[in-house]
């Protein structure tokens, strides 16, 4: 009897430990207190959770940005000697993807006049005229007019400067 009363105890102390520590070990069921971004020289590279003070954060996309080698065997996740590599900056390839960049933002401008200029401003002029005698809609409508001329000359003066950009680009490609 003595065996059987002592194997209860032990049974009750072994599991019963084993649910106290399961549950101080488990996030299940935690409040989250905040969401972080994890960047990397600016760029980002995962989102971290917070729960009671602590940021948890996905293990690989943390190991990646640092170069760490991450393996797993079984439930352990193994993190190895940072490796390091060496990127020598190819000053071309940078200046060409910011020519590309800046070819894309031109065209982007020229469309956004071009619609401007032929489709919004004239029927935007004519309901100026027609409702110039109507009051406050009349006002507002030369109101709506005046914005869309100010960002047309907003846009034509971005534009001047991407194509004085692009021309520097062109001389520093050799093109």
């Amino acid at each position: 009897m003595k065996k059987f009363v002592s194997g209860v105890i032990v049974g009750a102390l072994l599991f019963g430990g084993a649910s106290v520590f399961a549950d101080s070990a488990s996030l299940i069921g935690q409040k989250v207190q905040g969401l972080f971004t994890v960047e990397k020289n600016g760029s980002k590279v995962a989102d971290a959770l917070v729960i009671n003070g602590s940021a948890y954060a996905p293990v690989r996309a943390v190991a990646e940005a640092t170069g760490t080698k991450l393996t797993v065997e079984g439930k352990k996740i193994i993190m190895g000697e940072t490796t390091t590599v060496t990127v020598t900056p190819n000053k071309n390839a940078e200046l060409k993807a910011e020519y590309d960049k800046t070819l894309a933002d031109i065209t982007r401008l020229e469309n956004g006049i071009q619609d401007i200029e032929k489709n919004v401003i004239p029927g935007l002029k004519e309901s100026a005229e027609i409702l110039s005698t109507n009051g406050k809609i009349g006002e507002r409508a030369k109101e709506t007019l005046a914005q869309y001329e100010a960002q047309l000359q907003k846009d034509k003066t971005e534009l001047a400067f991407l194509q004085e950009k692009l021309a520097q680009l062109k001389t520093q490609l050799g093109e």
